[in-house]
């Protein structure tokens, strides 16, 4: 491995322990202060829930838009883009509803719910955007954008039909959160899902270097591209699943996160996963580092809010300097 990879791994990984650190003694007290203070008892499992929820949620959110840029061939495309991330919420508060109507767990629950819509709005997005036995990558992103806010429709009926008590909390998933009370056992699940699944992505480099070529050169070098396609669909509307059931619909990390990888290393795929899996991670956790020292009096913003801010922003950029193009 050369040396300005093992430097910008080293240097992206103190970035994240410093913000990992950062998270953990950001204190506010009583009356709004800020300080930094090292937490004692619950308090800080308080703190470590979201902080690793953070870190895989970042890493599969990531690593998920990765997987979906080599797929379509198409530098805007994201879970939340294309819709995985609203199909995977609309499966999630689906799930709640049938729970909550019928008073009882549904087998999977949740994270069925969002594996069902994850793979389900993709699906629906891959059938509507073949045109003559192929992909168009323009229509593939206006549909996805269509079938986002179709799902966005479908998550505010369910809003609308539970109970008022009900609704608060739906509302507040919806603007995407980090979890602070979570049973270790489901991060751990969760997390070994998100690290097995990075390293299968990560274990395909060489064939995601080859699957970015033309079809035909692809082919040539041996290529089984619809394989890989299939490989990539699943995994990555897996990770983005993940990302909801954690979090809730969180915006633009899948998009930023691999092109800021690719801003700091230019290179195979296989370290390319791992570069964005570790970006991916300290975007998240640096956006819930900057909205604890945001309040306005009403509590502190949801970390949905930041990254759409954010996430928002460097989108524009992208289409502005013509890296959107299809």
């Amino acid at each position: 491995m050369k040396v300005k990879v093992v430097f910008i791994f080293v240097l992206l990984l103190v970035f994240l322990l410093a913000a990992a650190v950062l998270r953990i003694l950001i204190t506010r007290g009583v009356g709004g202060e800020l300080s930094l203070a090292f937490p004692s008892g619950k308090i800080l499992m308080y703190r470590l829930v979201p902080l690793l929820a953070a870190i895989i949620v970042g890493s599969a959110l990531g690593v998920s838009g990765l997987g979906l840029q080599v797929l379509l061939r198409n530098p805007l495309a994201s879970p939340w883009i294309l819709g995985l991330s609203s199909g995977a919420g609309l499966g999630v508060m689906a799930t709640m509803y049938a729970e909550h109507t019928t008073g009882s767990s549904i087998m999977g629950g949740q994270t069925f719910g969002a594996i069902v819509g994850a793979v389900g709005s993709l699906l629906l997005v891959f059938a509507l955007s073949r045109r003559r036995g192929g992909i168009d990558p323009m229509t593939m992103v206006l549909v996805g954008v269509v079938i986002s806010v179709l799902c966005g429709a479908g998550i505010m009926i369910f809003q609308h039909l539970v109970p008022m008590g009900l609704r608060g909390s739906f509302t507040t998933w919806l603007m995407g959160s980090l979890p602070e009370v979570e049973s270790w056992w489901r991060l751990g699940i969760l997390g070994v899902i998100v690290i097995c699944s990075i390293g299968f992505v990560a274990w395909w480099g060489p064939t995601l270097d080859a699957a970015c070529l033309s079809d035909d050169e692809a082919k040539s070098v041996g290529v089984d591209l619809p394989r890989i396609r299939r490989r990539l669909f699943f995994t990555s509307s897996l990770l983005a699943a993940i990302g909801v059931i954690l979090a809730g619909p969180i915006a633009f990390v899948g998009l930023i996160a691999p092109h800021g990888a690719r801003l700091l290393f230019h290179g195979s795929h296989r370290s390319l996963t791992i570069v964005t899996s570790i970006v991916g991670a300290l975007l998240l956790l640096c956006a819930d580092d900057i909205r604890q020292c945001i309040d306005f009096g009403t509590g502190r913003l949801p970390i949905g809010i930041v990254t759409s801010i954010v996430g928002g922003l460097v989108f524009l950029v992208l289409l502005l300097r013509g890296r959107g193009r299809v």
